[in-house]
């Protein structure tokens, strides 16, 4: 039995992590940010709307020194968008990760 999560409770911690990705979605290359990440996805700040069920492809890049000194590292990710929006002059995708890969 799986307990149930309260509504509007985080099943994973999030991370204000601010890392440069390059996503694919239906064969278009985007440069992004990401504005945090959990165990389950990620929330990114892109140039345009994705549309929620769009399948995407994206490398985080994880700058040398964030995790030890003089290493970098990338993790390859496989998911779908399951939410966007946009505010005044951003515009935001949130995606769950269904497979992921460090390069």
């Amino acid at each position: 039995m799986v307990p149930e999560t309260p509504k509007g409770l985080r099943s994973a911690v999030r991370f204000p992590l601010a890392l440069p990705v390059q996503l694919v979605a239906d064969e278009k290359l985007y440069e992004a940010v990401t504005r945090n990440i959990s165990a389950n996805g990620v929330l990114l700040q892109l140039g345009e709307l994705l549309e929620p069920g769009t399948a995407v492809e994206f490398l985080i890049v994880i700058p040398e020194g964030t995790l030890a000194p003089d290493e970098s590292a990338a993790v390859h990710c496989s998911g779908r968008v399951v939410r966007s929006y946009g505010t005044h002059s951003r515009t935001y995708a949130a995606a769950v990760i269904d497979e992921y890969s460090f390069q």
